[in-house]
């Protein structure tokens, strides 16, 4: 799929059947923030996610659901895998948080590209082009100084050039990262949401069966 040329899609096909979903940038926000909500069990998350995606049509098959949905929110491209097989996101450490960054974020995109998000309906923005656009934020905005600075390693730094990392750090802590049943990796977190479902799918064809 390339933005460029081809046209972004607003459905999804889940065991053969199309299923229309809900494309806009806001709505796959809250995907996002609700994948990563410690108030939630795995299977309020995953269903209000699906449902969010999906409205009201969830397809039967949860798994394949949620290959689709995560499909879409990686903007068309397929996961990553090292040479282990294992994805490549397991290595890297989240970076922002649509709930804690969105005032840097809202600045950002009115800075850079004079869009005013509050002033867009959901439909008006698709997901794939917010991506597109979040990803492609100038070095120089305050939002991609403080992604910098969580994923920057202080190894090797001077002594006063660490300690400001280390004070940016702090000062710009991920509150999602702050207990250890949040520091899951983000494709151990798909891993363990893909089991579930899959799991579940089983345990409701089993009960069909019986």
């Amino acid at each position: 799929m390339n933005i460029l040329i081809d046209e972004l899609p607003k459905a999804v096909t889940v065991a053969g059947k199309k299923y229309q979903v809900n494309w806009g940038f806001r709505t796959i926000i809250l995907i996002e923030i609700c994948i990563f909500d410690k108030n939630m069990s795995d299977d309020e998350r995953i269903m209000t996610a699906l449902g969010l995606f999906y409205g009201e049509a969830i397809p039967e098959d949860y798994s394949q659901a949620f290959d689709k949905m995560m499909w879409f929110y990686r903007g068309g491209k397929a996961e990553k895998k090292d040479l282990a097989g294992k994805g490549k996101s397991a290595s890297l450490k989240r970076c922002y948080c649509f709930e804690q960054d969105a005032p840097y974020i809202y600045s950002a995109f009115l800075t850079q590209y004079k869009l005013d998000l509050q002033d867009l309906k959901s439909e008006d923005l698709h997901w794939w082009k917010f991506k597109a656009m979040f990803e492609s934020l100038s070095e120089d905005l305050r939002i991609s100084k403080i992604m910098g600075y969580r994923v920057t390693s202080t190894a090797g730094m001077q002594k006063e050039q660490k300690a400001f990392y280390n004070e940016m750090k702090k000062l710009y802590a991920l509150d999602v990262e702050t207990s250890a049943d949040t520091k899951m990796k983000l494709a151990k977190r798909d891993a363990d949401m893909k089991n579930y479902i899959q799991r579940r799918a089983k345990e409701a064809q089993n009960a069909n069966e019986s």
